[in-house]
């Protein structure tokens, strides 16, 4: 397996999804502890300021982390990149969510899906929103529409509707008595799916349950955080070529989510 260099920002150190996964991944990155030229892969964090970092970083590397992006306009998204860019996202770049997403494969347009998340801090919701919008796309269900119902220092309500016709709630709630975490529930005439995503701070695994009337079924745990997953998806986009459209996704999303943000 080809082995790549990896620096990460300042910023993007201090998040925590650096130094422990590349450890984690010591066949597949190593670290590069000074700024060369054979630096390859590059981490930034997605503060508001990530377009022109991002576009700073493509010009020098093979490929580009980019944590836990920030809302901007959706014109501001450089969508031209002359190397691949995989999005690290909090919860929804949890691998569990592609098992889950077999689960909501042809979901009922008259069906309910919610997706609810504890955060810590007001000013964590704006990324936050971002993640839910991409867990869904991720999940089969992208979102065409979006409407701000409440948005405090204390969470939000936003009611949308996905692209199959389905209504969606998501929602946050801002507490220090809980760990952080995202819950998607789906609810239908006959069946009700659940995954619960673990902030990946943490050592928890996600957690996914299909109940019908047959009974519940829990499906097989996957020990693996969302920032490893990212990490990997990134080394086999600069390795093995595999497509990833996640600016392009990002921006679509942004079209939905502009007009519910507060202030916008």
């Amino acid at each position: 397996m080809t082995s790549l260099r990896v620096r990460a920002s300042a910023r993007a150190m201090r998040s925590g999804a650096i130094a422990p996964v590349v450890a984690s991944l010591p066949v597949s990155l190593r670290p590069e502890e000074t700024t060369t030229v054979s630096t390859e892969l590059l981490a930034v964090d997605g503060g508001v300021d990530w377009p022109q970092h991002l576009t700073d970083a493509v010009r020098q590397v093979k490929g580009v982390l980019m944590i836990h992006p920030s809302p901007v306009l959706p014109d501001e998204v450089p969508l031209a990149s002359s190397v691949p860019v995989v999005i690290d996202y909090r919860f929804a770049s949890n691998p569990a969510v592609s098992t889950a997403a077999s689960q909501f494969h042809g979901w009922p347009a008259e069906a309910l899906v919610e997706v609810s998340a504890l955060v810590r801090e007001p000013t964590d919701q704006d990324r936050l929103l971002l993640d839910q919008l991409a867990i869904l796309r991720r999940l089969g269900l992208p979102l065409v529409d979006l409407i701000r119902l409440t948005w405090t220092s204390h969470g939000y309500y936003l009611r949308g509707d996905a692209q199959s016709r389905t209504p969606v709630l998501l929602s946050s709630h801002v507490t220090s008595g809980a760990p952080p975490q995202l819950t998607v529930r789906g609810l239908a005439t006959d069946v009700a799916v659940e995954l619960t995503v673990p902030d990946p701070s943490t050592a928890r695994p996600a957690v996914l349950t299909r109940t019908s009337d047959e009974g519940a079924t829990t499906y097989p745990t996957i020990w693996e955080t969302s920032h490893r997953a990212a990490w990997r998806r990134l080394h086999a986009a600069v390795t093995k070529a595999t497509p990833v459209t996640d600016l392009t996704d990002l921006r679509a999303d942004l079209c939905v989510a502009v007009h519910a943000l507060p202030d916008r």
